[in-house]
């Protein structure tokens, strides 16, 4: 009889576990045709997607890390989205402006078109190659009705290269970057002259026109509205909507008016910090502002909401990665690590308010996009981005296992690296285990290989007691091997003690820098001078 039993007990509990298990699979099929039915499901038309770039945004400059971390900087409205949203916690982008937003655009390494090295210059003959594809030109294709405001910074020096040739039907914004906030003007010193001309425009793909009544209006509140009129404007078109929307805050130069400093005032003594905490008042804001104006539209509940910096804070302007090390124009952490998450009334009720550790990079977005929330099956050129939006949406892990952070053959010091043809300076992670290779302390602003040692040390926001921690390595070193998982401040360097791991990652990166196009990064050219285009920047060629 107890055998009897015995078999019984067995059979009992393996029913449980099989009844278990289609419990869970039958949970894990009702999720996945809620978000099929949400996203991609018999709805008025795909979601609308509101892209929001933010540049030089660090690490501990948004209110949500902030708090944690002994930074002064809150920002509610912002905090409100990411709160109601999926946090984005492993979340990567280029270390500087450039190649951030050419990743975003194409899903696609830089290595794969040239521009690598730094940032396109205002007066350089350089922009993303015309045969590149980009997001707003393969959303065309399905339906989308796409507009950008805001920052272009992929080049400018033929009508080819400009937003409204690139897949745009409107662009109102700034092609360069760091002009003044208020005026937008943009200067440029050549060896014997300066030159000086206006980067604002109102674009459509009929015409590109100067937007010289934007003169006056602070950067951050007039994009903001220019962005509300694109969103009002949709109310009437039976398209879904891509708006790219990219601030120039919180860039320099570090400027902003007087009101959307008073709250720190009593709190942040540092006169540069206290502005850029102002600027970042001004884009929380801003960033209300607009979910309000989708909201009023009638557009927000079929609205997918992607925040994004496009690399680390500027710790030079008083931006702040802490605790991460390193600041933008470096390949630590707190260049790379960037601020990301998605909102959106969409998303299935369980991972609202959560953290996703899945491991993300910028050029995710394009398939992520086209694919996860359009619904197109494929590509028009390989890319290197990967789809991540069932690992964001069931919490999961990602489907990524190497990112190439960033081969540049080109440097200040023109350092030599072990291996063939491998000079500058690269970063490859290949799961837990991060390679650098270069002197990554340079600053990139011409000035014959000059130290930084802030910006590979980990700075402390100015308003904290946190201590300053300066780098121990020699300023000659040129490998560091991390294990992120394990260290993701980067303080171990483990290259000399797993040469074996090293060796491995040299010769991938050796295998990516085989396919490599070298560097479109021309010299700067006089007749770019906007005297020759009626005080305009513009196209010169």
């Amino acid at each position: 009889m107890s055998i009897v039993y015995f078999r019984l007990a067995i059979l009992v509990a393996v029913l449980s576990a099989v009844y278990i298990c289609l419990e869970l699979l039958l949970k894990a099929q009702e999720e996945s045709t809620y978000i099929d039915t949400a996203i991609n499901g018999n709805r008025r038309s795909p979601p609308h997607v509101v892209f929001i770039l933010v540049d030089d945004l660090g690490y501990n400059d948004v209110g949500y890390n902030a708090k944690l971390h002994g930074s002064a900087i809150r920002t509610p409205n912002i905090d409100k989205l990411a709160s109601h949203g999926v946090i984005l916690d492993n979340y990567y982008v280029h270390n500087v402006c450039t190649p951030t937003r050419a990743q975003l655009l194409t899903g696609r390494y830089p290595i794969r078109y040239g521009l690598q090295h730094h940032v396109i210059d205002v007066s350089q003959p350089s922009c993303l190659p015309s045969d590149e594809v980009t997001l707003a030109e393969e959303l065309q294709d399905v339906g989308y009705s796409t507009h950008a405001v805001g920052k272009w910074h992929l080049g400018f020096y033929k009508e080819d290269c400009l937003p409204t040739n690139r897949g745009f039907e409107t662009f109102f914004g700034m092609y360069s970057s760091t002009m003044d906030h208020y005026t937008y003007l943009r200067h440029d010193t050549f060896p014997n002259h300066k030159i000086s001309g206006l980067d604002l425009h109102n674009d459509t793909v009929q015409s590109f026109d100067p937007a010289w009544d934007g003169s006056g209006h602070y950067s951050t509140e007039l994009l903001t509205r220019e962005a509300q009129k694109v969103i009002k404007r949709h109310t009437t078109i039976e398209k879904p909507l891509f708006l790219y929307l990219s601030y120039m805050a919180i860039h320099d130069p570090i400027q902003v008016p007087e009101r959307y400093k008073e709250p720190y005032k009593d709190i942040i003594a540092n006169e540069q910090r206290l502005t850029l905490a102002g600027m970042i008042n001004s884009l929380d804001e801003g960033v209300g502002n607009l979910t309000e104006t989708l909201k009023e539209s009638g557009l927000y509940d079929n609205t997918i909401i992607i925040f994004s910096t496009d690399n680390g804070g500027s710790v030079q302007h008083s931006g702040n990665n802490w605790p991460f090390r390193g600041s933008k124009n470096t390949l630590y952490e707190g260049g790379v690590r960037g601020v990301g998450f998605i909102h959106s009334p969409l998303l299935p009720d369980p991972i609202k308010g959560t953290t996703s550790h899945a491991w993300i990079h910028v050029t995710d977005w394009f398939p992520t996009i086209l694919s996860g929330l359009a619904g197109r099956d494929t590509m028009t050129k390989a890319i290197d981005g990967i789809d991540v939006w069932k690992a964001i949406i069931s919490n999961s892990t990602s489907p990524r296992k190497e990112l190439l952070h960033s081969i540049d053959p080109i440097s200040y010091s023109e350092p030599k690296l072990p291996g063939p043809k491998l000079t500058g300076t690269a970063a490859l992670q290949m799961g837990d285990w991060k390679l650098l290779l270069g002197n990554i302390c340079l600053l990139r602003d011409g000035s014959a290989g000059r130290i930084n040692l802030a910006n590979c040390a980990w700075y402390p926001p100015k308003e904290s007691n946190l201590t300053f921690i300066s780098p121990e390595e020699p300023r000659d070193k040129k490998i560091w091997l991390f294990n992120i998982a394990r260290d993701p401040l980067e303080k171990h360097d483990l290259a000399t003690r797993r040469p074996g791991i090293v060796k491995r990652m040299m010769g991938r990166l050796r295998a990516y820098n085989e396919t490599a196009v070298p560097p479109w990064f021309p010299p700067r050219d006089p007749n770019s001078n906007p005297k020759y285009n009626g005080g305009v920047w513009g196209p010169w060629e």
